[in-house]
C-alpha cells in the first residue's frame, strides 16, 4: 500500500527547504543576475537514490517522492542558475557508512567521508561548469 504521508513529508520538506534557503541567499546577496555581478549566492545539494529514475513494484510512493525531488532540482537549476544559485542532484546508489571498514575496502559501501569530499568538490565548481546530476556508488554496486 502506498504511504502518502511519507511522500508529502519528503517532497514537502524538500520544497520548503528550497524556499527558505533561496530566501536566505537572496536576502544576503540580492537577486541580481549572475551575468550582471558574477556573484554566486549559494548551493543546494539534494541527495536522492536510484529510485528517482526507476523503482521496483510496490514502491510507488517511494519512487514518486524520489522522482519529484529530482524534478524539483532540475526546475530549480533552470530557474536559479541565472541568479547565481548552483543546484545539484546526487544519486547515492548504495549504503553510506560513517566509518572506513571492510565494506569500503572491497567496494561494497561508501564512506561518509568520501561522500563529503565529493560534495566539497561540487561546492568548489565555478559557474562556467556546474555539475547538475551526479551518480555515486561503491564499486561493487550494480547500476
Amino acid at each position: 500500500m502506498w504511504n502518502l504521508t511519507s511522500l508529502e513529508q519528503y517532497v514537502g520538506g524538500a520544497f520548503t527547504f528550497s524556499q527558505e534557503a533561496l530566501k536566505s541567499f537572496f536576502k544576503h546577496y540580492g537577486e541580481a543576475l549572475l551575468s550582471e555581478t558574477g556573484e554566486e549566492k549559494g548551493t543546494l545539494i539534494f541527495t536522492g537514490t536510484v529510485g528517482a529514475m526507476r523503482c521496483s513494484a510496490e514502491y510507488a510512493a517511494y519512487g514518486a517522492g524520489r522522482a519529484s525531488i529530482r524534478q524539483l532540482a532540475q526546475t530549480l537549476a533552470r530557474e536559479m542558475s541565472a541568479k547565481g544559485v548552483y543546484v545539484v542532484h546526487t544519486i547515492a546508489n548504495g549504503a553510506i557508512e560513517d566509518k572506513d571498514g571492510e565494506g569500503q575496502k572491497f567496494g561494497k559501501k561508501m564512506s561518509a567521508d568520501t561522500v563529503g569530499k565529493t560534495y566539497l568538490w561540487l561546492l568548489e565548481q565555478e559557474p562556467e561548469l556546474w555539475t547538475h546530476e551526479l551518480g555515486m556508488r561503491p564499486a561493487a554496486e550494480k547500476f
